[in-house]
């Protein structure tokens, strides 16, 4: 008798590249929303509050990285992916600090930071992914790479930046930052993980592969928002009191 559909495997290997693949088609939404498309092709007409609100939500989401990180450093089935992701994490740890001296340079104090909130679209983001991260972190592990690495549309930040002749000192942290990501090799995360998972069952890869344009849509609400918020609002408009 031939192996059922369940009972079929492929290694793990195998299946980061198959659901690479999946996951660059549907990156392309966010490749094309409005926030990348006017950074990329208009940068000198982006209001500078755009800039400043990416840099401020960022700082948000990274703050909260605790959130989604801390939940996989227990994952049972593999103590080489725990061992890389506790080496993740004590790496990870104060890369809010480095982008609060972007906006320290603005006139945004981690007082201010304090007493405010993050835009809804980052609150789904980080509170999404520590779900996941939780309870699917099989899926979790697959969105490392795409927050993690340092790809074209982080280089087309710094870029659109500069042609729209922002300050070196706030651009400064947030390159410094970028920078090591790209050292760490933060990028490759996802694909030394699942090297370390020798099998995945057909039904399993499906199931997350089939699950990847929910994260793709989340991921693009983030941009979409910020785009929303600071083109209309400045950063100084996000405290609590409003609220």
């Amino acid at each position: 008798m031939g192996k059922t559909k369940e009972s079929k495997q492929m290694s793990g290997k195998e299946f980061v590249l198959k659901a690479e693949d999946a996951l660059n088609k549907h990156m392309e939404k966010i490749h094309t929303n409005v926030f990348w498309t006017s950074l990329v092709n208009t940068p000198e007409d982006v209001p500078e509050s755009v800039y400043h609100g990416m840099c401020v939500e960022n700082y948000h989401l990274l703050f909260r990285e605790s959130y989604f990180d801390s939940p996989v450093l227990a994952y049972p089935a593999y103590r080489d992916i725990r061992e890389k992701m506790n080496e993740f994490y004590c790496e990870e740890i104060g890369h809010d600090n480095i982008l609060l001296e972007a906006l320290n340079f603005i006139g945004i104090s981690r007082d201010d930071l304090y007493s405010s909130v993050p835009l809804q679209a980052t609150s789904a983001l980080y509170n999404t992914l520590s779900y996941w991260a939780r309870y699917d972190p099989i899926f979790f592990f697959l969105t490392l790479g795409p927050l993690e690495g340092s790809d074209v549309a982080e280089d087309s930040y710094i870029q659109a930046m500069r042609k729209k002749g922002m300050a070196e000192e706030f651009i400064d942290p947030i390159l410094s930052h970028a920078k090591i990501n790209a050292d760490s090799e933060h990028g490759q995360l996802t694909r030394e993980i699942f090297a370390c998972i020798p099998h995945i069952s057909v039904q399993e890869a499906e199931r997350v592969i089939n699950q990847l344009p929910l994260f793709v849509d989340v991921y693009d609400r983030f941009y979409s928002g910020i785009w929303d918020y600071y083109s209309q609002h400045t950063i100084k408009q996000r405290a609590i009191s409003q609220f």
